[in-house]
């Protein structure tokens, strides 16, 4: 385990992209390698159950809350842990990444040793989600500490870039893996890439200082029920992220209706297959991708707020052409495989500006705790999105669940349409005012 009493950074350079940091370019990899890892697992280790252990689909359902439940259950404990921890942040990715190495390895372990009991499972699947929440938290609060100011977006950029590229290959590579060398063997693969982000991630260099000094941290600590309301109310009355979140809970809530809604009509009423399905959401992280790794280009054009706000608008809206899908004469498949690489370009480029906004308008020692308070919520408006979702297609199909969803993800883009981000026209005037008027 790394150890440092400081924020990990080398000399930043003039340049503007964050390629010119060396560390950056580790935690890239880091992050990179982590990424491809958690979209292989997110085939491979539902296929283990189902495939291997002949798992029920109550088994499967209860393994899948077992995955989910940490981002609603230590996300805020963990952000106080990554605040407190503000000059060993490095220390807390590394032993994330080393503890999802093991975990992962046990699985297939287990299976090999003849342990068929699914049940036996859930606190592993657990165990790896929290610490890939704790990973979530301490890297968004780490970055900044990486790069410069004018490189942020720049970086975020990248990170998501290389998500949405993990998103595109991973899954498919997931099926691929279990089809040739079976679930278990495939996890053990999966193990491998959390292994080699740990490594990654120690050979980030102490370089300048970005973080109190030791002594600081050392100062009597408040409880860390008061240090998570704080979180709280400065996700809530922070103008800027108020609006963020109220677009991303609302967002969420709604996608999922519209998720559920498409993926009944194309397989069911459509007929569409599987593998004409699958296509369409690889043209989403296509779309993502691009607009992730080009989109900070257009920034300086057209000012920060506007491109945040409409490109969101882009992405938020573009579903609800889902509806003339079937009418279309090139085929759904044609249209929805073209809708959702314009989602993903719009989200793409607006999901960077964001995360760089979050990033930017908190003060430093902040960021952990509001960053987790802003997932709790967001995150949380899934699982309640989805039981709504199955709901609503139970009563009116899928078709019109869909277009209830992608209805709810247009109305989101009102939170920011209404809110000073728009105003904004370079990302440095978000600063907290402290830091606006240090520079």
């Amino acid at each position: 385990m790394v150890t440092l009493t400081s924020v990990c950074m080398t000399p930043v350079t003039s340049s503007s992209t964050a390629w010119s940091v060396p560390n950056f370019r580790r935690l890239w990899t880091a992050s990179a390698a982590s990424s491809l890892g958690s979209e292989v697992a997110e085939i491979a280790v539902p296929m283990l159950v189902i495939l291997t252990l002949s798992a029920s689909a109550t088994e499967v359902g209860w393994l899948r809350a077992a995955q989910f439940l940490p981002f609603l259950l230590v996300t805020l404990p963990l952000g106080v842990l990554v605040d407190r921890w503000r000059g060993r942040r490095l220390s807390l990715l590394v032993g994330a990444d080393t503890g999802r190495f093991v975990l992962f390895a046990a699985l297939p372990l287990l299976v090999w040793a003849g342990v068929s009991n699914v049940a036996l499972f859930y606190p592993l699947v657990f165990a790896i989600g929290t610490l890939t929440v704790l990973y979530q938290v301490a890297d968004f609060a780490f970055l900044p500490s990486v790069v410069g100011a004018h490189q942020l977006v720049d970086a975020n950029g990248k990170i998501a870039a290389t998500s949405s590229a993990s998103e595109i290959a991973g899954r498919g590579l997931g099926g691929l893996l279990v089809q040739a060398v079976t679930a278990p063997a495939a996890i053990a693969l999966t193990a491998v890439t959390f292994g080699l982000s740990a490594l990654s991630l120690r050979r980030i260099k102490v370089g300048q200082l970005d973080s109190p000094p030791e002594e600081s941290l050392e100062e009597p600590r408040r409880p860390a029920r008061q240090e998570i309301l704080e979180g709280l109310r400065h996700a809530f009355t922070n103008r800027y992220i108020r609006a963020l979140l109220g677009e991303a809970a609302t967002f969420n809530l709604f996608n999922e209706l519209f998720i559920i809604g498409l993926l009944l009509w194309t397989l069911r009423d459509l007929d569409l297959g599987a593998f004409a399905t699958g296509l369409i959401f690889t043209a989403g992280g296509l779309g993502s991708f691009l607009g992730a790794w080009f989109g900070a280009r257009a920034t300086e054009r057209f000012g920060y707020g506007r491109v945040l706000l409409l490109t969101m608008a882009v992405g938020n809206t573009a579903p609800l052409a889902a509806a003339l899908a079937d009418r279309a004469a090139v085929g759904p498949v044609a249209v929805l495989c073209a809708l959702f690489t314009l989602v993903g370009l719009g989200s793409g480029i607006a999901n960077v500006h964001a995360v760089s906004l979050r990033q930017t308008t908190l003060p430093e020692e902040l960021r952990g705790r509001v960053n987790a308070a802003y997932r709790l919520i967001s995150w949380g408006a899934i699982p309640v999105g989805a039981a709504v979702g199955g709901l609503a297609a139970a009563r009116i199909g899928g078709q019109g669940t869909m277009l209830i969803g992608a209805a709810g993800m247009a109305v989101a883009t009102l939170w920011v349409a209404i809110s000073p981000v728009p105003r904004l026209r370079r990302i440095e005037e978000a600063h907290p005012p402290s830091s606006r008027s240090g520079s």
